[in-house]
């Protein structure tokens, strides 16, 4: 059985500590990418307007 060194166990809560720093920063360049992807979806369908239905679509409302 080892003792247990605190050098070793604050080394290792930092590594982990480093891990979901990690992790919170990729979440929220993840967050800045969708937000991005929403409002050139915003800005694309104010420039081209409403979408006229297809011939299909038509058909099916007749």
């Amino acid at each position: 059985m080892f003792g247990i060194n605190g050098k070793i166990v604050r080394h290792h809560f930092m590594g982990i500590y480093g891990k979901v720093v990690q992790i919170r920063e990729l979440v929220e360049v993840i967050d800045q990418v969708f937000d991005s992807f929403h409002k050139v979806n915003h800005i694309s369908k104010t420039m081209l307007g409403p979408r006229k239905p297809s011939a299909k679509k038509l058909d099916k409302l007749r």
